[in-house]
């Protein structure tokens, strides 16, 4: 198996870190520089047709797209440690959690960024508006989380599950690139200080 990665994404560091928390030891990970668009050529399309990392291939020459789709398949072949849920609770837990940090952190928090930001200048159709509301949404989900991560060593089940590689990745990159302080949030700061200690996130 080959992963199509690139060090400065947030996307294919949570497929790496789900790999090192599995131990799987035979995909090769071919590095792709977004900076030289790397990703944008030809021969990486006709990979990932959405010119976007991370993409899976299999031996077989099929390709998977989607940080969460990568994962899902890998836990399917790969099942323990368990990531995803061993039971119908536990499986409901951790997608609801998933798709509450994807939607209620993660996506303002990234509308922020490319709305606002002027390096993203070149690359989004800047709506600075939409942005600034974006990032007071972001800002009004963190002190929700903030109270909601008091003494909670983990976001749902309690134990580590890819809910917490979503929250944690997202939380790490985003949040500085709005320019918020995560250390005005103790409850969250203690979270994924945390995690971030785990030897996976070293990828």
């Amino acid at each position: 198996m080959k992963i199509y990665s690139s060090p400065v994404a947030p996307s294919p560091r949570k497929v790496l870190i789900f790999i090192a928390e599995k131990g799987i030891d035979n995909v090769q990970i071919v590095n792709l520089d977004l900076g030289k668009l790397e990703h944008k050529t030809p021969e990486y399309k006709k990979i990932a047709p959405n010119s976007r990392v991370p993409a899976l291939e299999l031996d077989s020459g099929e390709v998977i797209l989607e940080t969460t789709a990568i994962c899902r398949y890998l836990e399917c072949k790969y099942p323990e440690p368990n990531m995803f849920g061993t039971d119908p609770m536990e499986i409901a837990h951790i997608e609801m959690w998933y798709s509450r940090v994807s939607f209620e952190l993660m996506m303002p928090l990234m509308h922020g960024f490319r709305h606002t930001h002027p390096h993203m200048s070149q690359l989004e159709n800047q709506n600075n508006e939409f942005g600034l509301a974006q990032r007071e949404l972001a800002v009004n989900s963190l002190k929700h989380y903030e109270e909601l991560m008091c003494d909670k060593e983990f976001l749902t089940c309690k134990k580590f599950t890819y809910a917490d590689i979503q929250m944690v990745t997202s939380l790490q990159f985003l949040v500085r690139l709005n320019k918020i302080d995560i250390n005005d949030y103790k409850n969250l700061n203690t979270y994924i200080n945390n995690i971030a200690e785990r030897p996976s996130f070293s990828v």
